[in-house]
Formats: structure tokens, C-alpha cells, sequence
């Protein structure tokens, strides 16, 4: 049998789903709450703490409890890897009327785990590319991307400007063609997990929201990393879609 908070929960999500409690509303205090559902604070409270950890509201210091305004839900696709002919959809998102992708580079010298991660000595100077991806109607990114590359291995490519590419960091590719650098695979390992609370006041995510970590690889045909990537995506507006080609028998044969 269900708890009175979950039931109450149950009723304010349904009131919001249905908009009869609008995007960016305040809710009725904790008293009014109180009232209305005949309980005890601490019940309410309960009820929402779980709306909170769900991320449909926020409670704003010293205004109350407010409903999240929605925001569009983006596709993180890995089906841009695959050969062209192979790809039947194309999810990436690019900079235009309804994105801004802000793009910023740096030199630093290799630390003891991007050293790792691109098979360089420490110290080794690297590039450091980061994109911060943001819908005009929201108000903080929904995607930060950190990519790493090593200078002098990049050093005679064109960096054409990026401001109208990928959000996800993907011009590097480009970049390569122009030196005679041809990608083999790339590997991306996910994990979702809590932000961390620097990660959480960059992307706006309110508690109980997870974020998207993607680590990627780019590996060239000797079998050289030359590309490694941090991707740090709002787990309440990027969904990670990941498509895998099937052998069929007669490619077998």
C-alpha cells in the first residue's frame, strides 16, 4: 500500500505532467499542503523531496517551491561514427537560431591521466578544446565538452572556426583529414552518475538530477590514440542513443 507522501507526490506530479500546475509555477506552501491533503509538514515535506530528487521541482531560497520549466530533451548519437552509408539517422545537433555553442582552446601540459589516456610522457603539450552547448530558452548548457589533443601532432592542421560545429566536439575530425591522419574507431565509455556540485551549478541541474559522462577515444589506423574527450551531459535533457550494426549471415558467406 502505497505511503500518504508517495500518494501526494503521485498527485502533484500528475497536476504538473497535465499542466494544470504550469511550467515554472510556484506551489502552494508547505502549510497550504499541509492542509489540503489533511497531513502532517513532515509528510509534505516528504512528498517534495521526492518531486525534487525527480526534477520536476526546485525550491528557490526564501520564494518556495516552484515547478521546473521543461526543456527540450536532445539525442547524443553515436551513429555519426559509422560510415555514412551505414547511417540511417542523424541526431547532432548543430549551432544555429536555437543553439550556442561558445568554444575555447588552451595549451596545458599533459597530467598523469591524460598522459595515460593518449600513451604521451607527462607534460606532453596538449590541446585543449571546450564546448559549452546552450538552447537560447535555457538558461545554462546542456553539454560540456573538454577534448584533448597532442599540439605538435596537430600542429599543421587548419582549425577552421567551430562555432557552427558539433556541440559535441567533433571538428577535430576534420582537422586530421587535412594532415593525413585517418580515424579507425572510436571508443566511448558512459557512465551515469550524481554531478558533482561544481558540475551541477555549471549545467542548472537541480538535485537528483544525474549527469551523462562520456570518456572517448579516437584511435587512428596505426592504432594511435590522437584524440581523448570529457563529456559532461545534463542527464534531464540529452539522452544517449546508441545504434549497432548487425552482420547479416550472407555478409558472412
Amino acid at each position: 500500500m502505497a505511503k500518504r507522501y508517495e500518494l501526494i507526490a503521485d498527485d502533484l506530479r500528475q497536476q504538473i505532467g497535465t499542466g494544470t500546475i504550469e511550467s515554472d509555477a510556484r506551489l502552494p506552501t508547505e502549510t497550504a499542503l499541509s492542509s489540503q491533503y489533511r497531513v502532517g509538514l513532515p509528510t509534505v515535506r516528504q512528498a517534495l523531496s521526492v518531486l525534487q530528487a525527480e526534477g520536476l521541482i526546485e525550491k528557490r531560497h526564501g520564494r518556495g517551491n516552484f515547478v521546473r520549466r521543461s526543456r527540450q530533451q536532445l539525442e547524443y548519437a553515436n551513429d555519426r561514427n559509422l560510415p555514412e552509408a551505414d547511417s540511417t539517422r542523424r541526431h547532432e545537433p548543430t549551432a544555429g537560431s536555437d543553439t550556442d555553442v561558445t568554444v575555447s582552446c588552451c595549451e596545458l601540459g599533459a597530467t598523469d591521466e591524460l598522459a595515460s589516456r593518449l600513451g604521451v610522457p607527462v607534460g606532453t603539450r596538449l590541446l585543449e578544446f571546450t564546448y559549452r552547448s546552450q538552447r537560447v530558452e535555457d538558461d545554462a548548457p546542456y553539454s560540456i565538452v573538454r577534448s584533448y589533443m597532442v599540439r605538435a601532432m596537430v600542429a599543421e592542421a587548419t582549425m577552421a572556426p567551430v562555432s557552427d560545429r558539433s556541440p559535441w566536439g567533433d571538428a577535430y575530425r576534420e582537422w586530421f583529414t587535412g594532415t593525413g591522419i585517418e580515424l579507425d574507431h572510436v571508443v566511448e565509455r558512459l557512465t551515469a552518475r550524481p554531478p558533482s556540485a561544481d558540475e551541477a551549478l555549471a549545467l542548472g541541474i537541480a538535485p537528483g538530477v544525474s549527469v551523462v559522462a562520456i570518456q572517448r577515444t579516437s584511435v587512428d589506423t596505426r592504432g594511435v590514440v590522437v584524440e581523448t574527450a570529457d563529456l559532461l551531459l545534463s542527464g534531464d535533457r540529452v539522452a544517449a542513443v546508441y545504434t549497432t550494426p548487425v552482420i547479416r549471415a550472407r555478409q558472412l558467406c
